[in-house]
């Protein structure tokens, strides 16, 4: 990858943190951190949002509302380093359409900080 595709990737990713963020940022016990090598989302300290150069991954979305997110958004696996986790849903969208996926990253969100209290 060029040194401008990768100044490229790095403001996506950033912007598209940013996004999330704003969605999220309201919501009780959230916290920002960094997970693989990307920014990611937690509730009560479980994973519920990644993002990468991939798109915004969500780790915790009940398989109803991964259905749900998919009649709208091509849903794909996260890829990390040539390995698929089939289990998340990733989404690849431009910041500017974050709010689209407000509801899936709302679902994400309630099973990871309702796995944590239980």
């Amino acid at each position: 990858m060029s040194k401008s595709d990768e100044t490229a990737a790095r403001e996506r990713v950033a912007s598209l943190t940013a996004a999330v963020g704003v969605v999220v940022s309201s919501w009780p016990d959230v916290e920002q951190t960094t997970m693989f090598g990307c920014p990611s989302f937690r509730a009560n300290e479980t994973l519920f949002a990644v993002v990468s150069e991939q798109g915004v991954s969500l780790t915790s979305l009940p398989q109803d509302e991964r259905s749900k997110l998919a009649s709208h958004h091509q849903v794909v696996p996260f890829e990390a380093n040539g390995r698929l986790v089939g289990s998340w849903a990733t989404v690849h969208v431009e910041s500017s359409h974050v709010r689209d996926l407000e509801d899936a990253l709302r679902a994400s969100y309630e099973a990871a900080r309702d796995r944590k209290s239980k």
